[in-house]
């Protein structure tokens, strides 16, 4: 079989899915012209003109197709389809040869054929025959009936995607059988069951050090998830955090925790500490002087490589007669309401180090 014949009987249904019918039976005549004996270049071709409202070329090309493969049940099928078209349409030169209806039971309980009779073939040649010349509309979507009769039709063993190996098994068409020379080189690689851990492991294992399992003989990486004890332990160091003076006082009302997540994690023997959050805190101020404010303090990014400095912006939702001092007192880098926190913060990062959550 070309595979050239293939690929213009692939292209061949590809345009005829997209109602590029003239394209797809030219693809078919190059599929059988590769290769006559073809039978799915037949096929494809009889499927185009079929879309394309000629039954009597479609029914030529079903035909042949019938020819190379005699006992194909699809193609039969479509034979039968088509020579019905053709008679109804009166377009057989020398009057519509029988035509065999599905099969019924007979009231003696046998099966019988129906035929049509010739009046019916002349009434059918005396109708008008109604032309368009719109281009015609895509074939519908294969129905169940015709994927099952499509499957009868032979595939390229080539182009499946699988392969039969040499104990008979079917796999992927890229799984790639070792050679006897490739197994000598790279040697037997299949896992093997660890008898005894305790040879196995690290030196850092043997001692029982924290954060290193016997399992993980080469020490690369461990890594313990502590979030939720991060995010209940930073939200009881948050509560109730406030600053009072130059003639400001500014309290939190609620902390909210968008993004919390910490672990502990031993790498080839070295300890890291990670952790993450975005938090945001809802504030109210007052003055002396009897002015009011509320708003939030955002902190965007709170994680190790800030070296406990944690950029944060502030917001102003509400103010009356609030004086300039109300902004400073809650971002400013020192005597403000950032910076209490900041500092719980960073209470909260030392507490973490020194083993906070190991439980």
């Amino acid at each position: 079989m070309s595979p050239d014949a293939i690929l213009h009987a692939n292209r061949a249904l590809a345009r005829l899915n997209l109602g590029k019918l003239p394209e797809s039976v030219s693809d078919s005549d190059a599929a059988i012209a590769l290769d006559p004996k073809y039978v799915k270049g037949y096929w494809r071709k009889g499927q185009g003109l079929v879309a394309m409202g000629d039954y009597k070329g479609a029914l030529d090309a079903f035909d042949k197709g019938l020819g190379f493969d005699p006992t194909n049940k699809a193609l039969k099928k479509e034979v039968d389809k088509a020579r019905a078209k053709v008679e109804q349409e009166g377009l057989f030169d020398d009057g519509p040869p029988p035509i065999a209806s599905p099969t019924k039971k007979s009231s003696m309980g046998g099966e019988r054929k129906v035929f049509s009779s010739s009046s019916s073939s002349s009434s059918s040649k005396s109708r008008k025959k109604t032309t368009s010349s719109s281009t015609p509309a895509p074939p519908p979507a294969p129905t169940a009936d015709d994927e099952d009769d499509m499957s009868s039709i032979p595939k390229s063993d080539h182009v499946r995607g699988y392969k039969i190996t040499k104990d008979g098994k079917k796999t992927s068409f890229f799984t790639h059988e070792q050679t006897a020379e490739e197994r000598a080189l790279i040697g037997d690689i299949a896992p093997k069951r660890i008898e005894n851990a305790t040879i196995a492991a690290t030196p850092a294992a043997r001692k029982n050090e924290d954060g290193v399992s016997s399992w993980n003989s080469a020490g690369t990486w461990e890594e313990k998830d502590v979030s939720r004890w991060a995010k209940e332990s930073m939200m009881e160091k948050l509560q109730g955090c406030e600053y009072s003076g130059r003639g400001v006082e500014v309290r939190t009302t609620k902390v909210v925790l968008e993004e919390a997540s910490a672990s502990r994690a031993t790498v080839r023997g070295k300890r890291r500490f990670l952790f993450e959050f975005v938090v945001v805190a809802h504030w109210e101020a007052t003055t002396k002087g009897g002015g009011e404010a509320e708003g939030t303090l955002k902190f965007n990014d709170v994680a190790p490589d800030g070296d406990g400095v944690f950029e944060a912006d502030a917001k102003v939702s509400r103010q009356e007669g609030a004086c300039r001092e109300v902004r400073e007192r809650v971002k400013g880098d020192r005597e403000s309401l950032r910076s209490v926190m900041e500092g719980r913060m960073n209470e909260w990062a030392e507490e973490f180090i020194n083993g906070g959550g190991k439980k």
